[in-house]
């Protein structure tokens, strides 16, 4: 797809998913496959995985230390569960047990083990240890869905229903140009769903009448109030004017009031442009996005763009810069 090419092209996107941070700035191993020659980046390393003391009496505690690099899901099993790439917990083990850390990334996976030693008894088999742990359950708050926490989306987030221009709106389609880079170059914001669809985290912070979105990708934020309308004369913006209400266990956030200078799905569109987004926590480490997209001045009828958002607790998402001296260095040989 086009949008993916610009994606890849978009300098500051190559370099995030190629340097994967430890806040895991990058995609998701249970999400989509990102398009093909997107740069995996290096493969997943634990570089340390200690206990301390490695041998213990009955009732002592010993501390798990770990570290790694380039991994976006990390975890201890013996129901420890989901880490951050770097850390340390106590851990107060009845019988010898043996704790395995599993980093994975997109360019490989590693694990690395150790055994804290109970004096005086039985080693627990890695089967029985992982047994009754406990299950996570999606948390609720104000009696619906708490969506709460760090997901990714990125090239998880595709069409699920092909868009179709009205007659005479072919001049919206996007000719592609190889000498161009796309609007990821020119560090403006992408836009409605396109900001969820870039490989970077967003936060969701949910209050009883307020949804904060945070997006790693460009420093953009959305504030949707969940008990106002539209106001009746909106200023065009690029990521539009956000409100939402709830449909039983889904949020649904209308959006409107855009500028015309965003991109959807290969075509340019116009300030008619309208977006309905559901957000619906099918699991704890899940929730099912989709969005309706409408402008009819370009599309014969609306058309859907959607896929999961995975939830990753143990990150945080960092400061992200795209303005300092981004230039097309062929435009200033040119210039010279």
């Amino acid at each position: 797809m086009f949008l993916e090419k610009k994606l890849f092209c978009a300098a500051t996107l190559a370099l995030a998913a190629a340097l994967l941070s430890s806040s895991a700035a990058g995609q998701d191993q249970r999400s989509t496959p990102a398009p093909s020659g997107f740069p995996k980046g290096p493969s997943a390393h634990v570089d340390r995985f200690t206990a301390s003391p490695a041998v213990i009496q009955p009732g002592q505690s010993s501390w798990l230390t770990w570290a790694a690099v380039n991994s976006d899901d990390t975890s201890i099993d013996q129901c420890v569960g989901i880490v951050p790439t770097r850390g340390m917990k106590m851990v107060t083990p009845k019988a010898t047990t043996t704790y395995t850390f599993k980093v994975g990334g997109r360019g490989g996976n590693d694990k690395q083990s150790v055994t804290v030693t109970v004096a005086g008894t039985t080693p627990i088999s890695p089967e029985d240890g992982n047994r009754g742990c406990p299950a996570e359950t999606i948390p609720e708050m104000d009696g619906h869905p708490d969506l709460s926490g760090v997901y990714i989306g990125g090239f998880g987030i595709g069409i699920q229903s092909q868009p179709v221009p009205k007659p005479g709106a072919e001049k919206y389609r996007i000719v592609e140009d190889p000498n161009d880079l796309g609007q990821g170059a020119l560090c403006v914001p992408p836009g409605v769903p396109a900001a969820t669809m870039q490989p970077y985290p967003l936060q969701i912070i949910q209050k009883p009448h307020l949804v904060v979105i945070l997006y790693e990708a460009y420093n953009l934020f959305r504030i949707i109030p969940l008990d106002l309308q539209h106001s009746a004369d909106l200023d065009p913006t690029w990521m539009g004017n956000s409100v939402g209400h709830w449909d039983r266990d889904t949020l649904v956030v209308d959006v409107t009031g855009f500028n015309d200078k965003t991109e959807i799905a290969d075509f340019h569109h116009t300030t008619a442009y309208h977006v309905v987004e559901r957000y619906t926590r099918t699991s704890y480490d899940t929730v099912t996005y989709t969005a309706t997209i409408d402008d009819p001045n370009v599309f014969a009828e609306p058309f859907t763009m959607g896929g999961p958002l995975h939830l990753h607790p143990e990150w945080q998402i960092q400061e992200y810069v795209c303005e300092e001296n981004n230039q097309d260095d062929r435009l200033l040989e040119k210039k010279k």
